[in-house]
């Protein structure tokens, strides 16, 4: 008999791990493997268009209005500054600095370094025209790959034409910061918007040099080569 018992004993937890593997069993033939498991999710438009190496060219237009800085005389004095108009074309090439960095948090982004030629005519006053070249360091925001939000910076060197009584005409800088979002509307197409504080002036190298500061409104297209 009691041979009879430690048997029944041993044979419990035998019993015990088939019942659990019938269960285990039961259950995997209920939920069955759904057919996208495994499966690396696809990348969306422009998922790769912002890396170390990133090539992209883009041609914006906008319109400037100018404004006063400064305090309450130099202001009056500077009046004619306030009413400037401008018309601006601004043709750009940029290249990726970095691959993506912070991965996963809302400030996810990478660097790019851009150059840029602006070119103008005043809509207002004595009308006029300037041109030049520039520079801008670009950090776009990474936490969604059809709307990219971006924050610049540009320095840069103009020369213009535009006879102003406070403000010395042919050569001057071209500086300001701003903010966009590129609008992915295929693999490689972008609509760019665009807002930058913009200044003209010339560091005193020439007198007058009250600066010309306008409120740049910017559109265009962007062009991804990768």
């Amino acid at each position: 008999m009691l041979e009879k018992a430690e048997l029944a004993k041993r044979h419990i937890p035998v019993a015990r791990w088939i019942l659990i593997g019938l269960m285990s069993a039961s259950w995997a033939s209920a939920n069955p493997p759904s057919p996208e498991a495994g499966r690396e999710p696809e990348p969306l438009p422009g998922a790769g268009h912002f890396q170390r190496g990133s090539v992209h060219g883009a041609l914006l237009v906008g319109y400037g209005i100018g404004f006063r800085m400064g305090s309450e005389s130099n202001r009056e004095l500077s009046r004619e500054l306030a009413g400037v108009r401008l018309m601006e074309y601004i043709p750009r090439f940029g290249v990726g600095l970095t691959n993506p960095m912070a991965v996963g948090a809302w400030y996810s982004g990478n660097l790019e370094a851009l150059v840029e030629g602006a070119f103008f005519h005043n809509t207002a006053q004595n009308g006029g025209v300037g041109g030049g070249i520039g520079t801008t360091l670009r950090y776009n925001f990474l936490f969604n790959n059809k709307v990219v939000p971006y924050l610049d910076a540009n320095f840069g060197v103009i020369g213009m034409d535009l006879n102003l009584e406070r403000q010395s005409d042919l050569f001057n800088f071209n500086v300001g910061f701003g903010g966009g979002t590129h609008f992915l509307v295929s693999d490689r197409w972008a609509i760019s918007t665009e807002f930058r504080w913009q200044h003209i002036s010339n560091a005193n190298t020439e007198l007058p040099n009250d600066g010309i500061n306008t409120a740049l409104f910017l559109v265009g297209g962007s062009f991804f080569f990768d």
